[in-house]
């Protein structure tokens, strides 16, 4: 499960990162664009990252399945986990910036 977790959250972290590199301009204080990339990252970043888990290591799915755990479960676990992460980050953000 924990080398699930990390794949999935490695690519949302580099395609969250770009995206608000992207974005960084739009914004004009730093804590709005990292509220943004933390928001990005908590509500599509799992998404995307198990897209991309998909399309590079789908055939490990098997092992997790021969391990007992579900696609569903795997990925529910991994949104529940990056969710409660981005709601401390956010929290963090808005007391200290």
């Amino acid at each position: 499960m924990w080398k699930y977790y990390k794949d999935v959250t490695l690519y949302a972290l580099a395609i969250c990162i770009m995206v608000a590199m992207a974005s960084a301009a739009a914004y004009q204080t730093i804590a709005q664009s990292l509220l943004n990339s933390f928001l990005i990252f908590g509500v599509f970043g799992t998404g995307v990252g198990v897209l991309a888990f998909n399309y590079f290591q789908k055939p490990q799915y098997y092992l997790y399945h021969n391990l007992g755990f579900t696609k569903r479960q795997l990925i529910f676990k991994t949104y529940l986990v990056n969710l409660g992460i981005t709601a401390v980050l956010i929290l963090i953000t808005s007391i200290f910036l």
